[in-house]
């Protein structure tokens, strides 16, 4: 186990400095003087040649690209994003201040999608035929094609508008999460719905499932060890990616609700053409996504005797 661990965790490596270079390389090939921005920034409408070279630099845009980049990735290591050319504030102050929110809704996000996408999953496969079966992927497929934004302003008419129950927009306690989490999860949980059906249908056409039931093993035994533990991975799988695309900053969705999270500040750093904070924003994002699938690999061997057997 230990050897598969390692081999993981060293294929991460490439991965991460790839990310690192893709991430400053933005910066670096983004139209717009980083310096020019900085010094409009502080009150000078026209900055004069001189000062333009005198703030390039004191940032170290003077150097050569490739010196730029080790000094940009020392302090990236060290989890110092430098500071917003916009607002002169500390990047990654802003990431730990607005992160939280985030993992907020990336928490209730998932809760929803795995808990209801997994029963309604099971349900359709207990019925499958039927008319329940029928109706409910009729279901999962229609909330499948809502688009989140006009999801988003359907529940804030009726909702906060008419009922005047849930708040509109902003964060100020945890029912500001309520409506954003229904909407990034709602067409999740039609998808995995219909995967976990699909999934726990092919598990149920294998050899040993039959081999099982001709054992006399009670129900809750085949449902549990065989039919679940084998059917749930493609199903995790997904549900991994998701939770990953939701931490890494669910933009539409945090803009619309107006939620100081880290994805409606990258939106905002794109308008502002902040790049070091969309460079923190790429850098977040990208390891967030290795450290997920690398965590589903774990997660693989650990329930699949079969990757035990060819990893080892």
């Amino acid at each position: 186990m230990g050897s598969y661990i390692l081999k993981k965790m060293l294929n991460v490596i490439p991965v991460l400095i790839g990310i690192t270079l893709a991430a400053f390389l933005l910066g670096v090939l983004s139209p717009g003087d980083p310096a020019y921005i900085s010094l409009t920034r502080d009150g000078i409408t026209e900055p004069s040649d001189e000062e333009i070279a005198e703030k390039q630099h004191e940032l170290g845009l003077d150097l050569p690209v490739h010196k730029q980049y080790f000094n940009w990735l020392k302090k990236v290591i060290k989890l110092d994003f430098g500071q917003s050319i916009y607002t002169g504030e500390s990047i990654g102050e802003e990431l730990a201040r607005r992160l939280p929110i985030t993992l907020k809704l990336a928490m209730y996000g998932f809760i929803l999608t795995s808990m209801f996408g997994i029963l309604i999953g099971v349900i359709m496969t207990l019925f499958r035929g039927s008319f329940i079966d029928s109706s409910l992927r009729f279901f999962c497929t229609l909330i499948s094609s809502i688009p989140n934004f006009w999801l988003a302003i359907i529940l804030i008419t009726i909702f906060a508008e008419t009922l005047q129950i849930l708040p509109t927009s902003g964060y100020e306690s945890e029912k500001s999460l309520i409506l954003p989490s229904i909407v990034v999860s709602l067409s999740s949980i039609g998808f995995i719905a219909r995967l976990t059906r699909a999934s726990f249908l092919k598990v149920l056409s294998k050899e040993f499932i039959v081999l099982a039931n001709a054992k006399g093993l009670r129900s809750y035994t085949i449902g549990i060890i065989h039919i679940f533990k084998n059917g749930i991975i493609p199903v995790s799988t997904y549900l991994g990616l998701y939770f990953a695309a939701i931490l890494g900053g669910s933009s539409i969705v945090e803009s619309i609700f107006a939620l100081p999270g880290i994805g409606s500040y990258a939106i905002e750093s794109i308008y502002a053409r902040d790049y070091y904070v969309i460079q923190a924003y790429v850098i977040l994002t990208g390891t967030t996504y290795i450290l997920v699938n690398l965590g589903l690999d774990l997660l693989y061997f650990a329930i699949n005797p079969k990757i035990k057997e060819s990893e080892c």
